[in-house]
């Protein structure tokens, strides 16, 4: 039995049980709200809330699945879809800027011969186009809290800055994505003061990122048919998720208005993600619910279906994840392999 392979094994056997054990205590932790929310709700109406929660991970999953065909990275679809859906889970799981998921996909991609480059440019490609529908409506939802909820003078110039500080942010992530010049000045300053700091040369380790990024947008260019595959799956991902917290709202008999629905899901789920607490707890809930109240709706009611919704959302495809650990494992199970 090769040490190399050995290693692998013990790595992802550890990856494996930091999730058991994360996901454990977030369902510990939520456990008994939730199914207090589940007893105040119709049942018959949690289904399609389930229904477009798998419509969502399904897409998000065959859309890192289409990235990596498009960056030939040597595994099937199939097989990438599984690692991008696990992947997903536990990065929606565990807020930790993409580290938990991304180890995860190393784990379980390093056994076909990928870098960890090319994983990560994968990663970061897949993260920005699957968040693309997010920041595009973000400053959306932003203008519609100003115009349709009374706010403090403070508070609307707090709201009206974020608008514009994220449509900033997204205009600066599509340049570094998209145009090699603007990603290459960026890498160049940040290897720069890594060396300064570090003490470390990271030029070449940056220079492959670039090109693996780089092999992924060609590919986006060179095959328009699978941009707009992924394009219309970025797209059914993100309505799917906003339909789920729909249902949510409906199951506890609170149906809401598309553009109230639209806006309390875009800043409840960014707030989450800026928190970088695992699934946003507090953060998240506490957000929607404060800018559905802004908006007119029963604050009690709003947080039950933020509740039901990190239930139906995060708990739920959590535990479903862990049968897909055991089924990509086997790729990765030590083989007799020497070490020179």
């Amino acid at each position: 039995m090769g040490k190399r392979a050995s290693t692998r094994r013990r790595v992802l056997i550890f990856l494996v049980a930091t999730v058991v054990f994360l996901g454990g205590l977030l369902i510990i932790a939520d456990w008994d709200a939730f199914l207090g929310v589940i007893a105040e709700s119709n049942w018959v109406l949690i289904l399609p809330a389930l229904t477009m929660t798998a419509v969502s991970y399904t897409c998000i999953s065959y859309t890192f699945a289409e990235v990596g065909q498009l960056m030939d990275i040597p595994i099937r679809r199939n097989r990438l879809a599984g690692i991008g859906f696990v992947s997903a889970v536990l990065n929606h799981l565990v807020q930790s800027g993409g580290v938990a998921g991304y180890g995860v996909r190393y784990a379980l991609m390093q056994r076909e011969r990928v870098s960890l480059n090319d994983v990560l440019a994968a990663s970061i490609l897949h993260f920005y186009l699957t968040s693309l529908a997010m920041q595009a409506f973000l400053p959306l939802g932003f203008l519609y809290l100003l115009s349709n909820a009374t706010l403090s003078g403070n508070a609307s110039i707090a709201f009206g800055a974020a608008t514009i500080m994220m449509i900033l942010v997204f205009v600066a992530e599509s340049a570094v994505v998209f145009r090699s010049e603007t990603r290459r000045t960026a890498l160049g300053g940040i290897g720069k003061l890594t060396k300064r700091i570090f003490r470390k040369d990271l030029s070449r380790p940056f220079m492959d990122f670039d090109t693996a990024l780089d092999r992924g947008v060609g590919g986006m260019r060179r095959q328009p048919r699978s941009a707009a595959l992924i394009g219309a799956l970025v797209l059914v991902d993100w309505f799917g998720s906003v339909f789920a917290l729909g249902f949510c709202f409906d199951a506890l008999g609170s149906p809401l208005k598309p553009s109230v629905l639209f806006t309390g899901f875009v800043i409840g789920v960014m707030a989450g993600v800026l928190s970088a607490l695992p699934a946003g707890i507090g953060v998240q809930d506490g957000s929607m619910a404060g800018v559905f109240a802004l908006l007119g709706v029963g604050f009690e009611e709003a947080v039950l279906a933020a509740l039901l919704f990190r239930g139906v959302f995060y708990l739920v495809p959590y535990v479903v994840s862990l049968g897909f650990y055991w089924r990509l494992a086997p790729r990765i199970a030590p083989t007799h392999e020497t070490i020179p």
